[in-house]
């Protein structure tokens, strides 16, 4: 009798253990990529005279991020992300002079994806996100370059589709936008005179991203 109920326990603990190593801890890190247009609508102001000039420019850029984060079961997710997003230029036309606008940013995001199943492997991503954005703006001339940091506060949504290669590998593709609002800062107001008034950011482009499940 006591040998059965050995086996049992026995048999049990085995049970347990075997179900606990299959099963899945919830934890994710991973990284993605993103191609995506950008626009930066503001206003440049020469405080001396008073003029103002459209200081709008647009660009295509490389996004590159890590993330990482926790799943609450097959339909929900949060993450924390870094973006990095290279440099673009685009000139800055006012009557005498051409003005080079420079712009290299950097992302700190909080973001919920749900995750529906569509067929076998294969889950919808429909997600958003928030966080805090710094870039640094170098405007330049033929005679002086000046540069500047912006802080910003930035939202955004995707919409994609997420495919399971293996029980701890997926990848994921789609796309998203998203718009970063700034602070106005002076560009050495005592040496130029002027102002980049309210510098508001669009973004929009497809992404593909990698994900390695505990």
């Amino acid at each position: 009798m006591n040998k059965k109920l050995l086996s049992v326990v026995v048999g049990a603990c085995l049970s347990t253990n075997l179900a606990l190593a299959d099963e899945n801890s919830g934890f994710f890190i991973g990284t993605d990529a993103a191609w995506m247009h950008t626009q930066v609508k503001g206003d440049l102001k020469h405080n001396k005279t008073g003029l103002n000039f459209n200081a709008d420019v647009s660009g295509n850029l490389p996004v590159f991020g890590l993330r990482a984060g926790y799943r609450f079961n097959e339909m929900h997710r949060i993450y924390a992300a870094y973006n990095y997003s290279d440099e673009f230029n685009d000139l800055i036309k006012t009557p005498r002079i051409q003005i080079e606008g420079d712009f290299t940013t950097h992302k700190f995001l909080l973001g919920y994806d749900f995750t529906p199943k569509l067929f076998t492997n294969t889950r919808a991503v429909l997600g958003a996100y928030l966080g805090y954005a710094r870039t640094n703006i170098d405007l330049k001339t033929s005679l002086l370059s000046l540069s500047q940091d912006f802080d910003g506060f930035v939202y955004g949504a995707k919409i994609g589709a997420m495919y399971e290669l293996t029980p701890h590998n997926e990848i994921e593709f789609g796309f998203k936008a998203e718009q970063i609002h700034y602070n106005s800062r002076n560009f050495y107001t005592n040496q130029i005179g002027s102002n980049f008034y309210d510098p508001k950011q669009i973004n929009y482009g497809v992404y593909l991203g990698y994900a390695y499940k505990f």
